[in-house]
């Protein structure tokens, strides 16, 4: 039973550690993550208002371009190779398939978020280590969410070139885009737009929500980055099942586009 799901995460897992692409990105946050840790090391300040800061921001920009590279061929990448209909013919249905080929990337993710965040680890003192280390949690969260926003996006191209400019747009709009747009919001309302309803729009976003969650975490507040906006986030219930939600809900579309469609189509 899921020996086929069991297959697919193995060697999904072996695939996106040797892809080039993947390994560059992971060590390019690696080596910032360790830049900003060394200049942490320098600061008067604590970890917790210079170095995970830093390491915060530059985890919303990298994770979910990671996380969507490595999503947004799943499918899409099966069918250009001619493969597709082979592996929908084994045992096991095309959810399965489809939940195989995200755990194993969600695992090669995991490995480079924890590469990154542990090349920071290492250069800091026992006390700032403990404090880099609590955001892992959220970062594999984030990681997590953008991977199934990728893997949709594979289900529903026929082309590669498509996957990848359709990734490469929503990395734009979700990881900078849309501050800009509730800034458009708080202006046409001249500020009156504020608290909870600012605080549910930063949460709909999951790149706004992990930095929102960890700055207030961290105790710097959850405002948007740059100005004063009060923001009251979610409860952590409601952000819990956020998390679910952009986790889940993009799988589910993706099983679902998949199982209505014929081989040649999916």
């Amino acid at each position: 039973m899921f020996a086929v799901g069991r297959a697919l995460v193995v060697h999904e897992l072996a695939e996106r550690l040797r892809d080039r692409w993947v390994l560059v990105i992971t060590m390019l946050f690696a080596l910032l993550a360790s830049g900003v840790a060394l200049y942490g090391r320098t600061a008067e300040e604590s970890a917790a208002s210079v170095t995970a800061p830093s390491i915060v921001t530059l985890a919303t920009l990298l994770v979910p371009l990671v996380a969507l590279v490595l999503g947004h061929d799943a499918i899409v990448g099966e069918r250009e190779r001619h493969t597709l209909g082979l592996l929908l013919s084994l045992p096991g249905g095309r959810t399965e398939v489809l939940v195989g080929k995200y755990v194993g990337r969600a695992l090669a993710l995991g490995l480079s978020i924890g590469l990154g965040l542990g090349a920071a680890m290492l250069l800091l003192g026992p006390g700032q280590r403990i404090v880099v280390a609590s955001l892992l949690p959220h970062t594999l969260l984030l990681g997590a969410a953008f991977l199934s926003v990728g893997m949709l996006v594979s289900t529903v191209t026929r082309r590669h070139a498509t996957a990848a400019s359709l990734a490469v747009v929503l990395w734009f709009l979700l990881v900078f885009f849309y501050d800009l747009g509730i800034l458009a919001v708080l202006v046409a309302t001249d500020g009156a737009f504020e608290g909870a309803r600012v605080g549910a729009l930063i949460a709909a976003n999951p790149a706004g929500l992990y930095r929102s969650a960890m700055l207030t975490q961290l105790g710097l507040g959850g405002g948007l980055d740059g100005i004063q906006v009060s923001a009251m986030l979610p409860g952590a219930m409601a952000q819990a099942a956020l998390w679910g939600g952009w986790i889940v809900g993009p799988l589910v579309l993706g099983a679902v586009r998949m199982n209505r469609s014929k081989v040649a189509q999916v």
